[in-house]
């Protein structure tokens, strides 16, 4: 595996990991943000601690307590590998990190669930499907992330499931729930994964008469896999486009106009 770490750095990293010298780690890490030197801190962090839970567990508490945010990040790994030890205790703290006040940790979190939601389908999806009718928008905005990443595995036996928690958002009108719903999990995600099962709902969903819903119908079909399925996607586009709401029809507008 190929580290982003300059030699010098790498070395201290691996030093003050093999020394359990959690403080020194986050003086180093603070000043990596959000890129590949980051993500080499993490993998380097998981490659070396191995399968001593006891071991995770301290690293794990001390990172994500932490003042430092690119600190806190850290833990968001160590907490996907520790879910079999403890799932009480893991679910409490990757919730807060899903609500963390700084984005860059929610999205290191919000991913994490998606692969929790991956490796755990049947635990994890219902904790989900309560959190998508949370008033946190964070948590909200964490199910569609998690939708979307554990629909990229196309496992069939998953579609209607993760098709029947997106549901409940799609009247959410919140900037940050929205633009990563329709144009991304839906449009980028399942759409393209599962094409018939979504288009399905699709057309159900433009019946409904509430505009966040309909929004995130034709958002979806501007995406790659509505392009993908260009002449079922014009025929709902085209439905959509006699609703006068000009929430309604500046997104079908979008759509079409991404035809052109």
């Amino acid at each position: 595996m190929r580290l982003y770490l300059s030699p010098e750095l790498e070395s201290e990293l691996r030093r003050a990991i093999s020394e359990d010298n959690v403080d020194r780690f986050g003086r180093l890490v603070a000043p990596l943000k959000w890129g590949k030197p980051s993500w080499s801190a993490k993998q380097l962090l998981l490659e070396m601690m191995g399968n001593d839970d006891r071991r995770l567990w301290h690293w794990t508490e001390h990172l994500a307590s932490h003042r430092d945010p690119s600190v806190r990040r850290c833990a968001t790994t160590l907490l996907v590998k520790l879910w079999g030890s403890n799932k009480a205790k893991a679910r409490r703290i990757l919730t807060t990190l899903a609500e963390d006040e700084n984005w860059e940790v929610r999205e290191d979190a919000h991913g994490a669930w998606g692969e929790l939601l991956s490796s755990y389908f049947k635990e994890v999806c219902p904790i989900l499907q309560s959190w998508s009718k949370s008033p946190s928008a964070n948590l909200r905005r964490c199910v569609v992330i998690a939708i979307r990443k554990a629909g990229n595995l196309r496992k069939n036996e998953w579609a209607e499931p993760l098709l029947k928690l997106i549901k409940p958002l799609l009247t959410d009108k919140t900037v940050y729930v929205r633009k990563n719903l329709g144009p991304y999990a839906i449009g980028d995600g399942m759409l393209r994964c599962y094409p018939s099962l979504t288009l399905k709902y699709l057309r159900q969903w433009a019946n409904s008469k509430d505009e966040g819903t309909l929004w995130n119908v034709a958002m979806s079909l501007a995406s790659y896999g509505g392009n993908k399925n260009w002449h079922e996607s014009m025929r709902i586009l085209t439905k959509l486009a006699a609703d006068d709401r000009r929430y309604v029809w500046r997104a079908v507008a979008s759509a079409l106009a991404g035809r052109r």
